[in-house]
Order: C-alpha cells, then structure tokens, then sequence
C-alpha cells in the first residue's frame, strides 16, 4: 500500500505542488522545471556560473531566499539581468529589481534543489556590503535607521523600494571621489524584513505589475 502524502496547503508557496507531484513519482525535476517554463513563457536555465551568481545585480540575500531566484546572467549591450527562479515566477519581484538596480530584468526557470544548492553556497560567503533589520514593524525606526546610514555614507544615488515581505534601500558610493577615472559605485543594501502584512502596505505600496 503506497504511503499517503498531505496535500500542500493553499498557503504554502506555489511550486510545492510540483514537489509533491516528484515525491509521488510521478515526475523528474526536470519535468517539473519544464512545464513551468512552458507555463510562465520562459526558458529554462541549463546551468550556473558560480562567479557570475557572486558578482551580478548585487541582490540581497534574504531577498534570493525569499523568492528562490538567483541572477544568472548580464547582457551589457543591453542592460538586461537574467534571472532564475526555482520556484514561482514573480513579475512584482522582477519589477522591483528593476528600479533598484536601474536595468531590464528577465525571468527563466531553473530546477528548484539547484537553485537552493547555490543559495546553501550563497550563506557561506560573506557580504560586507549587505545589513538587514528585523523583522520589525516601527515604521520611525526604519526611517532612523535609513537616515543614519544616508548621512554617514553620503551616497551619490539612493533607491528604495518595496519587495515582497521587504523594503530594499540601497546607497551608491564612490570609495574614493578623487581617483580618476571615477571607480564605479559601491553599492550597500540596508534590508528591513517586514513583520506584518500591516506594516507592508502602511510603508511602501506594492510596485504595480509591469505593463502587459
């Protein structure tokens, strides 16, 4: 007699019921991945760059967690950042990245245990540049904190959006304004994970979804 497996609740993450279709037997990964792609419209990623995930699009960590995606790519020619999702494409996500980081963005899909493999690999490393808070709900001290970091680093550019259960700051500097030719910012992400969907919808608005 086969052992029975739960049904995913509704409030978990969509792409769980793919993992319960591949613990039934019933498919590969590579199934899965396939049918997501062809219902989200995007390719799928074949493979990883280890060195191209570390350096590209400077995306927050939490943020990669959250929504099981990694940057897999940049096109120069055409400012245009790829991205990899195990999970749920995320257009409101994609639309977010792009006004943080001022480029294009572009969804693909990619086997769900190796986008986790690579974010497992991702903790690992240290990210100096990277500061999170919370979970929090004080709207003043976030805006305290977001000052402070504001007045202490004297950044050249300042983005600031909502993502998900976050809210993204980050500041441009320049290490030293008197090189020449000017070196290119650096870039620090100050994170606030939000503690109640209150707090979300008080604070920033969800960026709408991008034009059809």
């Amino acid at each position: 007699m086969t052992p029975s497996i739960p049904w995913p609740a509704p409030s978990r993450r969509y792409g769980k019921i793919g993992e319960w279709i591949e613990k039934l037997g019933f498919a590969t990964e590579q199934d899965v991945t396939t049918a997501l792609a062809l219902q989200w419209g995007c390719p799928v990623a074949t493979s990883f760059d280890p060195t191209s995930i570390h350096s590209l699009g400077n995306i927050p960590l939490p943020i990669l967690e959250a929504f099981q995606m990694l940057p897999l790519n940049h096109v120069a020619a055409t400012n245009t950042l790829y991205l990899a999702f195990g999970e749920r494409v995320d257009h409101r996500a994609l639309y977010a990245i792009e006004k943080i980081l001022a480029c294009r963005t572009q969804p693909c899909v990619a086997g769900r245990k190796s986008i986790a493999c690579q974010i497992d690999l991702m903790r690992q490393l240290q990210r100096p540049n990277d500061v999170e808070f919370g979970p929090m709900n004080d709207l003043a001290e976030m805006a305290r904190i977001a000052s402070s970091y504001t007045a202490r680093l004297s950044p050249e550019a300042v983005r600031i959006s909502r993502i998900g259960r976050f809210i993204w700051l980050r500041l441009d500097v320049h290490a030293d304004v008197h090189l020449r030719p000017r070196p290119l910012p650096i870039a620090t992400n100050v994170v606030f994970r939000l503690s109640t969907d209150s707090t979300r919808r008080q604070l920033l608005p969800a960026p709408p979804p991008p034009p059809p």
